[in-house]
């Protein structure tokens, strides 16, 4: 576990030795035991460096199918899964990707979407290229097309995913809306919502997105949803006559003052 944890420093410094002695610890064919702690080392801070991940590549695929061995580092397999697919390089084929994902279990997909939201949240300045040309690709060709594992949490990080692709939030909409789901607690989806600014900015987007993440079982209201409506009405007027709106209205009324 411990050579495993600085295995990226030991193949650095001498790739032959890694290769023979080290690497092989990684096969989970070899010996289900020592893999589950070599990839529970190299887990406490893994990072993705091309070299040591073309030698580690069909352990690191397998690795998905021993997903609930790694205890407390399965979420970090799940993001660096997801990193790996956001920039694959030539080291893996979008096919091994996208079956890696899809065989993630619903808490694993979980993570991946998180890992979602904090690699397009702090892309800073660029954050309008790399969702066309990471995020979107990611989601057109790695992530599942079916929601068998769907879940509240994993809809309310894709919820976040939307917002934070700002500009493009109409085009991640469209793209996720069948993902989405009202959250146990939606109060800081549309907090976000509100502090992005794009309810005033694309009015009918939001109005479905609040009908979607805002559900009649939702006991407390969000406290942003009154300042979400008003910027949608002020927006696009036309909007206060459509039904979901008129809808949230109602329940804003009812439980929110």
């Amino acid at each position: 576990m411990l050579l495993a944890a600085h295995v990226i420093t030991l193949f650095r410094v001498d790739g032959d030795w890694a290769r023979r002695h080290l690497l092989p610890l990684f096969d989970w064919q070899r010996s289900e035991a020592e893999a589950r702690a070599a990839w529970e080392g190299f887990l406490w801070s893994p990072r993705l460096y091309r070299p040591l991940m073309e030698m580690l590549k069909p352990a690191f695929i397998d690795t998905v199918r021993h997903y609930a061995a790694l205890g407390k580092h399965d979420g970090q397999y799940a993001s660096l899964l997801t990193f790996a697919a956001l920039d694959p390089g030539d080291t893996f084929t979008t096919t091994e990707l996208a079956a890696a994902t899809r065989a993630l279990p619903p808490d694993g997909l979980h993570e991946a979407a998180q890992a979602l939201v904090r690699a397009l949240e702090g892309a800073g300045d660029q954050r309008a290229d790399y969702w066309s040309n990471r995020v979107t690709p990611y989601l057109h060709f790695i992530w599942p097309k079916t929601r068998d594992n769907v879940s509240p949490a994993i809809a309310e990080s894709l919820g976040r995913l939307c917002v934070a692709a700002q500009d493009a939030f109409p085009e991640a909409l469209t793209l996720l809306r069948a993902w989405l789901q009202p959250p146990a607690h939606p109060d800081y989806l549309v907090h976000r919502l509100h502090e992005a600014g794009l309810c005033g900015k694309f009015p009918e987007q939001a109005l479905d997105f609040l009908s979607l993440v805002i559900g009649d079982q939702t006991q407390w209201p969000p406290s942003d949803l009154g300042a979400c409506l008003e910027a949608i009405r002020t927006a696009a007027p036309a909007l206060e006559a459509d039904r979901r709106f008129e809808q949230l209205v109602a329940y804003w009324r009812q439980r929110g003052r």
